[in-house]
Order: C-alpha cells, then sequence, then structure tokens
C-alpha cells in the first residue's frame, strides 16, 4: 500500500474536520447517548473518562467502516457544546500530592525520588536548590551537619530504614535566600508504589527585592534600618548582624528597638513574626505557582528558523563524542535513566536529542501535516547541528517514522537505524491487539481526529486536576511489567518530566503525536537502503512475531530483535540493551 498523500490537520487548530454526519436515528442512537452522558459526567467523575472510551470503542465497532464513522448532527452538535463549556471551565485545584507539597509553601520547596531525582519542584526551590525537575539534586546543598539525616531519609524511602522525617540544614545557590536556612524533610507515600518520595521543603521565607521598599513605605523605616530588618530576618542574631554590619552590638540593639518601635511589635519575636509575614506576602504570587517545563540537563539550545518557528535540542555523553540522534516518541521518554549518560560519554559518544515540534520548546507548523512538520524540523536540525557526517539514528515508538522516511528521501544521513519499541506505523495489525485506551484513541486519531481531540483535552484537565497518576493507571495497568515501573519512584520521576515535555504546548501535542503514530510506512520500509535494526519489545500487545518476521522479508536490511521482558516502556525496562547497541552501531562506523 502506498503512503497517504492527505494531509492530517492540526486536532484543536481545524476542529471541524468535514465528519461524515447523518440525519438518521439509527441503531447508535442508544450508544450516542451513553457517549453524550459519559462526555459530560467526565467533568465532575474521572472514572467516567473510561466510560467514555469504552462507549466510542462500541461506536467503532458497531459501524460498517471503523475509518469512516458516521456520526449524527445531533451528537456532533452536543460535543460542541461540551468543547465550548471544556474552554470556559477554570480547573480545579489539582490533589497530585506531590505537587501539593512544593504548591503549598511560598519558599523553596522540591520532592524527590529515592534516587535522588528531582520529581517535582516550585519555582523558588529552582533557585534555592539550583536543580530543575528531571534532573539530579546536587548534595553539596545539603550542610555536612545534615548529609546523615539526609541519607537516613533516602534509605528510608526505599524500606530500609525509619527516619520518616529530619530537619535539614540548606546552603542555597542563590544569595537572596541567606548563607543558610533550616528545611523539613519528610516521606511521602502514594498508593501501589514500591517506594516512597522525599519532600524538602523551607521552614523559611525568602527576603523579596521589594520588601525593603514596603517597609519603607507601611512603617516609615529608613533604607539602612530596612537593611537590618533583613539582617535580622536572614541571621537571626543580633550579634551576626552587628559583625556583618561592622558595628557594635550596641548600635544594632538601638537600631532594632526603633524598628521595633516603627513597626509596633514590643518583642523581637513579634518583629520576626511580622516580617514572616510581610516576606510571606511577597511570595503569594509564587503560591501553587510550578515553572514551565525546561532542559532538565540545562544544556538546551534553540535553533531558530526564517519563518520564526523554533527547535529545541539538547545532548547526553560527551560533548564533541560520535554523534546519534535520537528521536523519542510515545509512551513517555526523554532521559536516559541510570548510568545512561556516564556509559555514552565513557564512550566517547554524543547523543543529540531534538524536542520535535510541539514538544517541549519546539514550535509546530499547523499548516503542514504531522509527518511533513517532524521532517522539517529534523532536517533542520542535521543541516544546522550534526552536518554532513552520516550519523546513527535512534527513534523510540513513533520517533523512529521520521527518520526511516528521511533516510529514504536522503540515505547519506544515516549510517545506520535503531528502532526501539512498538509503532503502529510499523505494523498497522497491532492496533487490534492494544489495550482499550490506546486502540481506541489510536483508531480515532485516524478516522476522527476531532473525537480524539476533545478526548484528549478532557483527559489532560483531569491529569491536571488529578495529577500523573491518573494518567499511569489507564495506560500502563495491563501489564505486571509496566506496573513495576509506574510503581516505582525513581522511574515515575523521569516519567514526569517526560509527560511535561510532551504536554508544555498543550494536549494537541498528544493528539499529533497519535497521528504520526498512524503514518503508514509501507513504501519507506521496502525502500530503506540502510540497515535497520527493530528492538521489538515481546511483551507488547502490540507486537506479533509472525509480523515481525514479515519486515525482514519486505526488506532484508531490516532486522528484528525480539526482546524479552520488556513492554511499551522498553526504554525504560531494557535501557542498558539499548545502549549496547548504540555504542556498538556508532564504534562500527
Amino acid at each position: 500500500m502506498s503512503d497517504p498523500k492527505s494531509k492530517t490537520p492540526l486536532a484543536d487548530q481545524q476542529f471541524f474536520l468535514s465528519p461524515e454526519l447523518s440525519e438518521s436515528r439509527d441503531t447508535d442512537h442508544d450508544i450516542d447517548l451513553s457517549i453524550i452522558a459519559s462526555t459530560y459526567r467526565s467533568i465532575v467523575d474521572e472514572h467516567a473518562f473510561d466510560e467514555m472510551v469504552a462507549n466510542w470503542e462500541a461506536k467503532l465497532a458497531s459501524g460498517d467502516d471503523a475509518d469512516h464513522p458516521k456520526v449524527s448532527k445531533r451528537l456532533f452538535g452536543q460535543l460542541l457544546t461540551f468543547r465550548d463549556t471544556l474552554e470556559k471551565l477554570d480547573i480545579p485545584a489539582g490533589n497530585d500530592p506531590l505537587k501539593l507539597a512544593v504548591s503549598e509553601v511560598p519558599g523553596p520547596a522540591m520532592v524527590l525520588s529515592p534516587n535522588g531525582n528531582i520529581a517535582v519542584i516550585n519555582i523558588a526551590g529552582e533557585r534555592a536548590f539550583g536543580g530543575r525537575q528531571g534532573a539530579f539534586m546536587d548534595t553539596a546543598v545539603i550542610a555536612p551537619r545534615s548529609l546523615e539525616d539526609y541519607r537516613a531519609l533516602l534509605r528510608a524511602a526505599t524500606g530500609q530504614g525509619n527516619a520518616a522525617q529530619a530537619i535539614l540544614t540548606i546552603l542555597p545557590i542563590a544569595g537572596d535566600f541567606g548563607e543558610s536556612f533550616l528545611a523539613e524533610g519528610y516521606l511521602i507515600r502514594l498508593p501501589g508504589q514500591s517506594g516512597a518520595h522525599i519532600a524538602i521543603r523551607s521552614l523559611e521565607i525568602a527576603w523579596g527585592p521589594r520588601i525593603a521598599e514596603r517597609l519603607q513605605q507601611a512603617f516609615g523605616l529608613t533604607s539602612a534600618e530596612a537593611e537590618v530588618a533583613q539582617q535580622f530576618f536572614l541571621l537571626r542574631n543580633l550579634d551576626a548582624v552587628a559583625a556583618q554590619r561592622g558595628v557594635s552590638l550596641l548600635t544594632v540593639r538601638t537600631q532594632i528597638k526603633t524598628i521595633m518601635a516603627k513597626m509596633g511589635t514590643p518583642s523581637n519575636i513579634d518583629l520576626m513574626r511580622l516580617l514572616a509575614m510581610i516576606a510571606s506576602r511577597e511570595h503569594v504570587g509564587l503560591r501553587g505557582e510550578a515553572p514551565v517545563w525546561h532542559d532538565p540537563l540545562g544544556r538546551e539550545k534553540l535553533i531558530a528558523m526564517p519563518d520564526g518557528r523554533k527547535i529545541a535540542w539538547t545532548w547526553m555523553g560527551a560533548r564533541r563524542g560520535v554523534p546519534v540522534v535520537m528521536l523519542r516518541g510515545l509512551p513517555m521518554t526523554y532521559l536516559l535513566p541510570g548510568d545512561g549518560e556516564a556509559r555514552l560519554r565513557d564512550a566517547g559518544i554524543c547523543l543529540y536529542v531534538p524536542s520535535r515540534p510541539g514538544h517541549g520548546n519546539s514550535t509546530m507548523d499547523p499548516s503542514l501535516d504531522v509527518m511533513g512538520d517532524n521532517l522539517v524540523a529534523l532536517r533542520a536540525f542535521l543541516d544546522q547541528v550534526v552536518g554532513r557526517r552520516p550519523c546513527l539514528g535512534v527513534g523510540v515508538a513513533s520517533g523512529t517514522l521520521p527518520l526511516v522516511v528521511e533516510a529514504v528521501a536522503n540515505p547519506a544521513r544515516f549510517h545506520g537505524i535503531l528502532a526501539v519499541g512498538y509503532s503502529c506505523g510499523i505494523d498497522p495489525s497491532g492496533i487490534q491487539r492494544l489495550p482499550r485506551i490506546q486502540r481506541t484513541m489510536l483508531q480515532l486519531a485516524g478516522s476522527a481526529p476531532w473525537v480524539a481531540e476533545l478526548m484528549a483535552k478532557s483527559g489532560h484537565r483531569m491529569m491536571r486536576q488529578h495529577g500523573l497518576d491518573w494518567y499511569l493507571e489507564r495506560a500502563f495497568r495491563h501489564m505486571p511489567l509496566n506496573q513495576q515501573i509506574v510503581r516505582n519512584p525513581d522511574w515515575t520521576a523521569l516519567i514526569r518530566n517526560a509527560c511535561e515535555h510532551l504536554l508544555k504546548q498543550g494536549h494537541a501535542t498528544f493528539v499529533r503525536e497519535l497521528q504520526l503514530s498512524r503514518y503508514r510506512m509501507d513504501a519507506a520500509l521496502r525502500d530503506l537502503a540502510i540497515p535497520m535494526r527493530y528492538l521489538a519489545p515481546a511483551e507488547d500487545p502490540g507486537i506479533d512475531v509472525a509480523s515481525c518476521k514479515q519486515l525482514e522479508r519486505l526488506n532484508p536490511m531490516i532486522a528484528v530483535e525480539l526482546v524479552s521482558d520488556a513492554t511499551d516502556l522498553i526504554f525504560y525496562q531494557r535501557s542498558e540493551l539499548i545502549l549496547d547497541h548504540i555504542i556498538a552501531s556508532a564504534r562500527r562506523n
């Protein structure tokens, strides 16, 4: 079958996708009513989303042609109304325990996995701890006298101790938090997870840049008195204030008494409480405010295209090493787990990781079909960053597809391709073997993307309200191997970052990802003239041994390797094997 030439529009910008509307009230009437009911209930009932998926599955199965489902005008009108309702609704307060832990305090706060990976962090925490979501916390911010207490928390998180809480002294990176501050450390246990997360939250409040101005305006303090108030707030000791200012203790005491009189506080404790309240009010705007996603490695660079769009990319391993380009896809993947970067560095390999259109900080072009959009970005990245030297291309799931299409169009780009994980673009028959939610969403992405967009919009709202676990439980609950990953907080710290990367620009990127997954690759796979090794996870329901062998018969340049103990989360389950292949292929060429 030849590759389709028709364009696939960006779902949320071209919602009216000319569905085939039906005037009649046929046998789908009851299903339509169930779809409408479950769709509206999904606003307030997180479990109604599953019913909505099941109802659409039934509707697709009831028609003569699942690729072109007929939709009544009544159903279409109700769904349009629902979408309009979603646009007007505020997102209810979230109840994700990890995000709540960092949003309930105005000061620095973060949540770590048991291995020290930052799962969630707030804006003040990024400045004070010097880390980003997805990165590992630098233990240099923990004062030496608190390191053993911190390590006891890490041990307790994996069941090797009983240190449920501790008071830690933090040595902040940013100077506006003082030389040190105290923080509470405690464990957060989530249902079903094999270990606990560690929350570290400031017990103190940073002195914001506008507080001195407020003290002068509200209480008539002089600039010198405001400075003394700040030093008292940060140092909490009059002797230390005197030493820092280079004046006598008597002078500082006199200044503090004047400040107390102007601010109406009878004691040092009352003065500290009032200063803390004023400092807290300064940080009200940060409560609940999470930082936007950015590269946890701190290495991201941007390519500016002539049309104004941007292509973001980062790298892992040896900066000047042998180039390898990796394109990520569903399921959620971003950072190599474990000691992946160290292995690449030791092997002299630079793994370039561009963010595909709509992911992270890479912009998309909605005027192009999804494959065309990806090819434009990939070609610009290869031209401007990698250069003319052929390299290995690594694709995770749907990330493989643009690599194959580009390798056919320009064979000198790559000396080989490593495809990791199932993609229905490689084997469309696998869609029917997938669990319900993946199967239905992929079918709708091809036949009625306006419905897939609506469901993705609703699901995105649910995830923002109920947290990442709402998504993970639905996406990966069908396989015990997947459950081992999503119940391990060390892995979910990485998956959280990957989810933020995928959804930074909204749910439309997820829909485009589904559409890319359905891109038919028959002709490209047949015409591929460079070696491709396909690491097919043997436990993934989309994988069929006979179909895999058919790929090898289709093109002798394709070699299929069935990987045991792996499912759709093969990127995490068999990361060492993936690295083995990357290193071996790069060394051969």
